[in-house]
């Protein structure tokens, strides 16, 4: 029954998709696709344009978002010039996304995307008529920067032309209807390269004094297989458990060098890799291995051991003691 439901939306994204994917550079054939593929901007509006008719084909009625997005590729053949082609993409962009002409831009957002310790908030103030200005913060682990740009308001929405202190960072804000951002920015060539390591911006933000993201565990992000498995977890390292949460910023998966058909996940966060890392085993029977390496009060790396097991640490699995002499000399 899923796998049939899973391809009746392939078919029906399939039949109203037409041509409304970013341009293909390679095979481009008329002067507008050559004007897009020639202009770093349309390039990534044309993206920006794809992302948002695909999802709203999903949200709401694909007749109606289809027949929106025919009639605006068809007046775009009337653009003989970049100025007037960028003008048109956030034309369509606001139409197919339905941004919302009247929404009031005062407050702050939280960027309800972005990964464990990880994040982003859009501060709106001096909201006029033509123009809004925007504090920016952004973090990945301990990569933060600020930054304050001027947005023009255009069709509802705002654009960024330049952040200050930055290079090519263009950044486009839709605001919806219940209330959310949708931010896009121009990130694999301008935005990311004025960002800290993996420092991001896109996302879907929402009004809030506060983070209202809920907060995260070791199994809400994906490194602990279960509840009943997360709450062995706790039992076992204790107070220490906060401590592993707030390392799993970035986490990858590991070999199991002791071939007992354990998950092994390390986890580190951004700007502090070598100081500031851990790694979680386990095996489908629930016997549970874990480490983390943090500076002491002094700034020397210690490292914190738990484990279901025997407890001795020279009798550590040697996935483990591996790990941990990439840190730690003895």
């Amino acid at each position: 029954m899923i796998k049939t439901i899973a391809c009746g939306l392939l078919l029906c994204f399939a039949f109203f998709s037409g041509n409304a994917f970013a341009v293909n550079c390679q095979r481009a054939s008329t002067p507008l696709e050559n004007t897009v593929c020639n202009n770093d901007i349309l390039r990534w509006l044309d993206a920006t344009m794809a992302v948002v008719y695909r999802t709203m084909l999903v949200k709401n009625d694909p007749i109606k978002v289809s027949k929106i997005y025919n009639d605006w590729e068809s007046s775009m053949v009337s653009c003989t010039s970049d100025s007037c082609i960028e003008c048109a993409y956030y034309e369509g962009i606001s139409l197919i996304a339905e941004a919302d002409e009247n929404f009031d831009w005062q407050g702050q957002w939280w960027n309800m995307r972005s990964p464990n310790m990880s994040g982003g908030t859009l501060r709106f103030s001096r909201s006029a008529e033509w123009s809004v200005t925007i504090d920016m913060h952004a973090w990945a682990g301990l990569n933060e920067d600020d930054f304050t740009a001027e947005a023009r308001k255009i069709y509802g929405m705002a654009i960024i032309d330049r952040v200050k202190e930055t290079s090519n960072c263009k950044v486009l804000i839709i605001p919806k209807k219940d209330g959310s951002l949708q931010v896009h920015s121009n990130s694999d060539w301008g935005c990311r390269m004025s960002m800290p390591v993996g420092v991001f911006i896109d996302g879907r933000y929402e009004k809030a004094d506060r983070d209202p993201r809920p907060k995260p565990t070791l199994y809400s992000i994906g490194i602990i297989n279960n509840e009943a498995q997360d709450k062995q977890f706790r039992d076992i390292v204790g107070s220490d458990y906060q401590a592993f949460v707030d390392t799993a910023n970035v986490y990858i998966y590991q070999e199991d060098v002791d071939n007992i058909g354990a998950k092994v996940v390390t986890m580190w966060v951004r700007g502090a890799a070598n100081t500031r890392t851990a790694i979680v085993m386990y095996t489908p029977e629930g016997k549970i291995w874990a480490a983390r390496i943090s500076p002491s009060a002094r700034g020397e790396l210690q490292l914190h051991y738990f484990t279901s097991e025997d407890k001795d640490p020279k009798k550590m699995p040697r996935t483990i003691l591996g790990w941990k002499l990439r840190y730690l000399d003895n």
